[in-house]
């Protein structure tokens, strides 16, 4: 062995082992001088290996292994690869353990290396010593005795020495050294033709086998290409025809297209051995080329086989599974294969149990390709499938066996069609070769989706069934009975013939609304002649008429075994009882015959009625060649069928509603065809009169009424549309569509599912809407009459949008955008009307919606349009005003904070009459009177008796006189008689009241609205549902004269007296005329008086300016004290007057910087005036305040240690709570300051939005002591002039409650002062200098002044967690200082002065917010 040479370039002696364990002193003999030499020539010849290098080595004979075994391990058995597998682990593991321990030895023998390097070394020097010893003795004995000393080259050295070169040179050296020219093309193509001739010269002259006759000479080489199994290249190298055949190339053709993946079945180390093996034998055999065909050939059959056994156990595998089994398979020999073994399937199909497919080589023509064998024989009843199940050529076992079961397929087919010919002489069933199928019609004429497909599975040899639209569980059990039997498959047939005759008849009938069953649960089934039918029958139930059925009957045709015939019958039934219980079947009725003409004849002139019944032919389509049918499928409809169901459908329903309505005795001229036959009708002659209504409105209705028609639409066909033709229409409404002579209205009634089209409840349906109309119609009449002498301004106000019969549209108001609908309620029995806008108003809500229901129940009392419009008109604009009170909830009003009060409440009473209440505490009554005006009284006094007050209200005092202040100047006369309401009772003069009568009273001949003939005795304009003289009781004062409240006698209202009697008060103080701002234009309701508060008298509301001077015989008024049931008496306002007085504006009298941000209006700013008036009194008797008793009415005076206070409403308004203040020490207080605290009370006390608790607080103020007073004081008047303090970086605001972004000291709304030892209030910061777009900032500062040390600090109260402290932190910081630096002094108070210092010093930081 060669030494190795380790990494270390060490290199290892093949035998360095065995000298190692001598020791030094047992050096080996020297070995001869013979052996010696051959030494040194073994160790010259093989040079040692690294050790990388071997490692290389054993590695790639490692991979070459692994590759050649992923190429043939995929063709072999599990075992086998297993096999191999283990082999090629033992194999590498001996290598590798033999290198490990040769590694471990190379590195344990290290000097023992060295030793014997030295040592070969010394060898081989000695060696060379003896050897040139021995040389140098042979060349003196020998070579050099006869040596001779050559010629000196006299010419080569002057060539050199004159020309450089050395032309000389032997030509010896040039041809050993440079190669020849190459030869050139047309030689290479001269020699590469003459090879061709010998090559064609050696195949004539040669013993050539026919199957390489597929041969290619060119180029100096031959090719022979046997397909299929492999191709060889071989060429000559010599023309001598002894030279041996020369191989160029081998390449197999065996390849395996399904399991190969594309790549080659031998490898190129097998096609190298098998290369040399055949040239080895061209070499030497006589026939070389015969034995090269014999040697390949072999090689490829045994290929091919094994291509093929792996292909079979890969399609086992995969696909075929059990249905094919490898019976024996020896390699290079045969393969046998066993399909449709019946042991594996389990059943007996009445041929041989196995079929086998043998592949094998012919033993006895070695030559020949593969051989296919079959057991038993394949049928010769087609030639082209057995020749196909006879070649292999493919190289596809799969394909081979599908050719063989094709072809056996094929023969069972053949049997299956010789029994269905036994049954049917006439049968039509074709076979289809490329798929094994039999196509049987069943019933004809028969088109393709409805054959029966008969296949064969080529896997197993079974029968399958396929049929279109047949349940899987049938196709199943057809498939079990005729692979048991084929002969069963006749029964079947038959049967499936009747399924089919239904499937046609409901495919037909698909698009109708019906629903088909075969079986229907019938009580009387066994009694009823429904059960003497035969079994095969369809029950096909009409969805839209559910108690009416179509039964089909299905019978066979004789000698025809692929047709049927077909009988119809009309069955009716009764509903059942519950919904999933048997029906009862009633009536059942065979169609007649000759239905074929009805069907294709029907004439459009002439109506079939719908209780026909013809008979059907035997088939619904004719019998024609069979061939031709079963290229289409309209022969499949039953158009019979559908005719039947489509004019039942059509009729039926017209044929329920004339029963239904001649039930009710209703005339009509019964069903009718319209539409050249297309749709039908019933037309009514005459609708049975209303309940309700009054004659004449009812033979006027009957004279209008030109037709009423019944019809159905709609894709359901459920729905009934009455069409009604009126004419003389009494109202046109604006729509272009009211235009024309006639009307046509049009009602619609939908039947549901569960209710019989045409029923009874269609007609009651139709009778109501019926009823709805002459309602209307009732009203509609009477408001046509009255139209002429409506007055004016109701035309103006009002126009009729639509009239459709059934709806009165009416529009009113200035611009026409409020719309009034008017309809009868079948339902409720009553009229329904419902409000909205329309035009540029639409979206909005119609102020009218608050009296909503008022509006409904006085017209379902009294049904007149003219008196609805009246009462809109004069409802209109008193509602508009309202409407803009304030309505929302508020929190913080009281003493209980959590509790919320609505500012104002409407609760209408009755379509005039509308109640306010104010904070759950007053009470307004308006009553909305003709002429434009209301009557406005308090509600708290009951209507019966003023000496009571109704339950949970309480009277306001001074309403008299503050809605005085809102009467219009031309009703001073009215005012005159309500002031002295004031006074005690006393009768009035005899000549006042004709001064009344003859300015008030309209001329006696004038009727607003003269009775109109053909009435029923009433006039067309009634009174309202209550008169207000019905209701409210007459004050003391009332009892012997008229109230001033009454209605106007212009009023289109019929009055009452309190008797009972209709009629006109002589002595009703009503503005006669259109308007009372039309006589007095100087008093209008534009007038400014009536809008800006005014400080003089002189241009008060009640005073009249140059212009206005009062009627000559009416004394001026006077003012005389109130009395407590004042304000009972009804105020006569203008609606101009009403407006202001609900409307939200500025407080009157206070300068806009004073007023607050609050708007409300003059009743809201008086009523909270009189509840913080109320709140003072109540507060006064809790707190340490002295009350004073005082004389004047609506007057609370009180006092503390230092001050004397009045509270009353402003007598120029009436609308704020002021203060007046009168100190006991006039020395300690400034006039300045005293307006201060009164300013502050009348705008941030009292005013809006009224809370109790700042009342609370403030009083709380006014008794605290005067030096702390007056710096409070102070500090009010920088809250109400600002602009005074402009040095200073804040505003200041003084709370009397606490404000929700405090500190949570105590819930929001609470008084925000206390006054005990200490002294705590709350004082909000607003810094001045802030970006417009950008809100100011604000900082709530609880400040403690401590009033024995007179200590100004801010309140140590815990923040909440997600709020800044920095703002906080730097008050707190201010104000301490403030107080180090300025120590308080004995009887001073330090709180305007720490508050200014704050004012002036604090700064935020930028961006900071509290």
């Amino acid at each position: 062995m060669a030494p190795v040479q380790l990494e270390n370039h060490q290199l290892v002696p093949p035998g360095g082992g065995g000298g190692g364990s001598g020791g030094p002193a047992s050096a080996p003999a020297p070995p001869p001088p013979g052996a010696a030499v051959a030494a040194a020539a073994a160790a010259a010849a093989s040079p040692g290996y690294r050790l990388s290098t071997l490692i290389e080595f054993l590695l790639h004979r490692a991979y070459s292994e692994l590759l050649v075994l992923t190429d043939l391990l995929p063709r072999k058995s599990d075992v086998e690869r297993k096999i191999e597998i283990v082999q090629f682990a033992s194999r590498t593991r001996q290598l590798f353990v033999r290198l490990l321990a040769l590694v471990k030895w190379a590195n344990d023998a290290g000097k023992v290396e060295k030793c014997a390097m030295i040592s070969s070394f010394l060898d081989q020097q000695a060696i060379l010593f003896v050897d040139t010893a021995d040389r140098l003795a042979s060349l003196a004995r020998d070579a050099l005795v006869h040596a001779r000393l050559p010629s000196f080259a006299i010419p080569y050295a002057i060539d050199v020495l004159t020309t450089g070169s050395y032309p000389r040179l032997p030509t010896c050296i040039r041809d050993k050294i440079i190669p020849p020219d190459p030869i050139t093309k047309i030689e290479k193509q001269a020699t590469l033709h003459q090879l061709n001739q010998i090559l064609r010269h050696r195949l004539v002259t040669t013993d050539l086998p026919p199957q390489l006759a597929n041969l290619t000479v060119a180029n100096g080489r031959v090719k022979f290409r046997v397909e299929g199994e492999f191709e060889a290249t071989l060429t000559v190298m010599g023309d001598d025809p002894d030279v041996p055949w020369r191989l160029l190339k081998l390449e197999i053709l065996v390849e395996d297209k399904e399991t190969g993946d594309g790549r080659a079945l031998v490898h190129s180390m097998q096609i190298n051995f098998i290369h040399q093996l055949v040239q080895s034998r061209l070499f030497a055999d006589e026939k070389p080329l015969q034995d090269m065909y014999n040697c390949l050939h072999s090689f490829c059959l045994s290929l091919q086989l094994e291509v093929l056994h792996s292909q079979t156990l890969m399609l086992i595998r995969e696909r075929w599974g059990d249905l094919v089994q490898v019976e024996r398979y020896h390699a290079g020999k045969c393969l046998s294969l066993s399909v449709w073994n019946q042991q594996v399937l389990g059943k007996k199909i009445g041929i041989a149990s196995v079929h086998k497919v043998i592949i094998k080589i012919d033993e006895n023509d070695v030559s020949k390709p593969l051989q296919i064998f079959h057991d038993p024989p394949l049928p010769a009843s087609d030639s082209k499938l057995v020749e196909r199940a006879m070649k292999i050529d493919h190289l596809s076992i799969e394909k081979l066996l599908i050719d063989s079961v094709h072809a056996r397929a094929h023969q069972k087919l053949q049997e299956l069609k010789t029994i269905l010919r036994g049954f049917n002489a006439n049968e039509n069933s074709s076979i289809e070769t490329a798929l094994p199928a039999i196509v049987v019609p069943i019933l004809e004429p028969c088109g393709n989706s409805e054959c029966l497909h008969i296949f064969v599975d080529l896997h197993s040899g079974m029968f399958q069934f396929m049929l279109y639209g047949l349940d899987q569980a049938t196709l199943d059990d057809m498939e079990k009975s005729v692979n048991d039997d084929m002969k069963r498959i006749i029964p079947w047939i038959q049967q499936l013939k009747f399924w089919l005759g239904k499937q046609r008849c409901k495919q037909s009938i698909k698009h109708l609304p019906t629903i088909s069953t075969e079986t229907l649960q019938l009580s009387n089934y066994s009694t009823h002649p429904i059960g003497k039918l035969s079994k095969n029958k369809l029950f096909i139930k009409l969805t839209r008429l559910p108690q009416y059925y179509i039964v089909v009957e299905l019978l066979e045709v004789p000698n025809e075994p692929t047709q049927l015939s077909y009988k119809y019958y009309f069955m009716s039934v009764n509903t059942a009882d519950r919904e999933d219980g048997p029906v009862m079947a009633l009536l059942l009725q065979q169609f007649k015959e000759n239905v074929q003409d009805l069907v294709l004849r029907t004439k459009p002139g002439k109506p079939t009625r719908a209780g026909t019944k013809r008979k059907l032919s035997d088939d619904s389509c004719p019998v024609e060649s069979k061939k031709a049918k079963r290229s289409g499928e309209t022969c499949a409809f039953n158009k019979v069928l559908a005719h039947f169901v489509a004019m039942c459908d059509t009729n039926m329903p017209f044929v329920g509603l004339r029963l239904e309505l001649s039930n009710l005795e209703i005339p009509h001229q019964g069903v009718q065809v319209e539409g050249d036959g297309f749709s039908h009708a019933i037309r009514l002659l005459k609708i049975p009169p209303c309940k309700g209504i009054t004659e004449e409105t009812q033979k006027a209705l009957d004279r209008c009424l030109l037709d009423c028609t019944f019809r159905l639409q709609g894709r359901n066909n459920r729905t009934w549309v009455a069409e009604l033709v009126f004419a003389n229409c009494p109202l046109n409404g604006t729509s272009t569509r009211e235009q024309g002579p006639s009307r046509h209205v049009y009602l619609t009634y939908e039947n549901l599912l569960s209710e019989p089209v045409g029923g009874r409840k269609v007609v009651e349906m139709f009778l109501n809407d019926w009823n709805s109309i002459a309602r209307l119609y009732e009203c509609v009449l009477e408001f046509a009459r009255s139209l002429p002498d409506i007055p004016a301004h109701l035309n103006i106000f009002s126009e009729v949008r639509v009239y459709n019969y059934r709806k009165l549209i009416l529009c009113y108001g200035t611009t026409k955008g409020s719309s009034i609908s008017i309809q009868w309620n079948s339902i409720h029995q009553k009229f329904h009307i419902s409000l909205g806008t329309v035009g540029p108003n639409s979206g909005c809500s119609n102020c009218h919606n608050t009296i909503l229901h008022q509006l409904q129940e006085m017209f379902n009392k009294t049904p007149n349009v003219v008196q609805l419009l009246q009462v809109l008109f004069d409802t209109q604009a008193p509602l508009n005003a309202i409407n803009k009170l304030p309505t929302v909830p508020m929190l913080g009003l009281t003493q209980r904070t959590n509790t919320a009060y609505q500012c104002f409440s409407i609760l209408p009473q009755s379509s005039t009459h509308i109640r306010l209440a104010f904070r759950n505490m007053y009470c307004i009554d308006i009553y909305c009177r003709s002429r434009g005006v209301v009557a406005i009284r308090d509600g708290a006094y009951s209507l019966f008796d003023n000496s009571k007050l109704v339950e949970g209200f309480y009277p306001a005092p001074g309403l008299k006189t503050f809605l005085n202040m809102f009467v219009d100047s031309n009703q001073d006369a009215r005012r005159r008689s309500v002031n002295e309401d004031d006074n005690p009772p006393s009768p009035i003069g005899g000549d006042m009241m004709d001064s009344l009568i003859s300015q008030l009273q309209p001329p006696p001949q004038q009727q607003p609205f003269p009775k109109q003939p053909g009435t029923s005795g009433a006039y067309p304009l009634t009174s309202p549902p209550t008169s207000y003289h019905s209701t409210v009781s007459q004050s003391p004062s009332m009892m012997h004269t008229q109230s001033p409240g009454t209605l106007d006698p212009s009023s289109p209202y019929t009055m009452v007296s309190p008797s009972g009697r209709a009629g006109n008060w002589p002595g009703s103080p009503q503005v006669s005329g259109p308007s009372p701002a039309t006589r007095l234009p100087g008093m209008s309701p534009a007038n400014p008086s009536l809008h800006s508060p005014v400080t003089d008298a002189s241009h008060s509301p009640r005073a009249g300016t140059s212009s206005q001077t009062m009627p000559t015989n009416m004394p001026p008024p006077r003012k005389l004290p109130q009395r407590s049931w004042a304000a009972s008496i009804p105020t006569i306002l203008t609606h101009s007057a009403l407006n202001i007085l609900l409307l939200p504006s500025p407080t009157p009298g206070l300068v806009p910087g004073l007023a607050g941000s609050y708007l409300c209006s003059p009743l809201e700013r008086f009523l909270g005036s009189v509840i913080m008036r109320r709140h003072l009194q109540r507060i006064i008797q809790q707190e340490t305040l002295q009350l004073i008793n005082s004389n004047e009415p609506g007057v609370i005076m009180f006092k503390t240690d230092a001050l004397k206070c009045r509270v009353a409403l402003s007598p120029k308004t009436n609308q704020t709570l002021q203060l007046k203040v009168t100190p006991e020490n006039a020395g300690q207080w400034k006039p300045d300051e005293l307006q201060v605290l009164e300013k502050f009370f009348e705008t941030r006390v009292a005013g809006p939005p009224f809370k109790a608790n700042t009342l609370i607080a403030f009083t709380k103020l006014l008794g605290a002591p005067t030096h702390i007073l007056r710096d409070c004081v102070h500090i009010m008047k920088l809250e109400l002039f600002p602009d005074q303090a402009t040095q200073l970086k804040w505003n200041v605001q003084f709370c009397l409650t606490i404000p929700p972004s405090a500190p949570p000291i105590a819930p929001p709304g609470t008084p925000a002062v206390v006054l005990k030892s200490k002294m705590l209030f709350f004082l909000q910061l607003t810094q001045k200098t802030s970006v417009p777009p950008q809100e100011p900032v604000s900082i709530i500062v609880p400040i403690i002044y401590d009033m024995a040390s007179g200590t100004t600090q801010q309140a140590d109260i815990p923040r909440q967690q997600n709020s800044s402290v920095a703002a906080p932190m730097m008050v707190s910081n201010i104000l301490k200082r403030f107080a180090e630096m300025n120590p308080p002094r004995q009887g001073e108070c330090t709180i305007f002065a720490a508050v200014r210092d704050l004012m002036a010093n604090l700064t935020l930081p930028p961006g900071g917010r509290p």
